[in-house]
């Protein structure tokens, strides 16, 4: 992490404390009746600017102190760091986050854009904005209340662009947390489905890689995601 997911400041991310514990995890082969235990291993970073604390999880309990940044941020959560989101979407997202604070307009005009990306990746590239969203939801079938999200995003990044009147920090806020519910629709909830279809079409005796309790992988050794031996 090079960035603070709080106040967006670059300044640094310390290490603070770990903290190993043991939990149960599970075959993803559910043909296999047994219980494990894994070790995992917590870290606790401050913000060198706020002073804000986050909170990492090494589900293989590997990591020394100085890889705190190796394991998976679970508080607070990043959308920009899943995976199941296509990467165009999430470096755009990445870079709005870096000045939400800074310029709210440019941050609502970027999750436009992020709107946009979904539109392209979807192959909806003809009309403008508003056309390309109600093919969208009609492609995608989404329901009325989260097409009004995504048509809500749209005009407040319209406003951003063309009006004088800076967006009040309370929209800012919202305009995120609507287009992270759009994504979670979109993306998120989809891939955790074909995971549980996957997992429960599984054939009997397939060798699997151990689960932790909410559907985390297990990782080994020291291994996070980018090792390299």
């Amino acid at each position: 992490m090079e960035y603070c997911p709080y106040c967006n400041s670059d300044k640094g991310i310390e290490f603070r404390y770990l903290s190993d514990y043991r939990d149960e995890c599970y075959s993803s082969n559910l043909t296999d009746p047994n219980i494990y235990e894994h070790n995992g291993r917590m870290f606790v970073s401050e913000c060198m600017s706020c002073g804000r604390l986050m909170l990492s999880d090494d589900f293989g309990g590997q990591l020394e102190s100085h890889l705190f940044d190796k394991a998976e941020m679970i508080y607070p959560s990043l959308l920009a760091s899943n995976f199941s989101i296509p990467h165009e979407i999430r470096i755009t997202y990445e870079s709005s986050k870096r000045i939400q604070q800074l310029n709210s307009e440019a941050f609502v005009m970027s999750i436009r854009k992020c709107i946009e990306i979904t539109c392209k990746l979807h192959g909806i590239e003809k009309g403008n904005l508003d056309k390309k969203l109600k093919q969208l939801c009609l492609e995608l079938d989404i329901p009325e209340l989260l097409s009004s999200v995504a048509h809500n995003i749209r005009l407040m990044g319209n406003q951003a662009a063309h009006d004088l009147e800076e967006i009040n920090p309370v929209n800012v806020q919202k305009i995120d947390e609507f287009f992270k519910v759009l994504m979670h629709y979109i993306y998120i909830l989809p891939s955790r489905l074909k995971w549980f279809e996957h997992v429960n079409n599984m054939d009997k005796g397939k060798d699997a890689h151990p689960i932790t309790r909410d559907g985390r992988w297990v990782f080994q050794k020291g291994r996070y995601r980018g090792w390299k031996p």
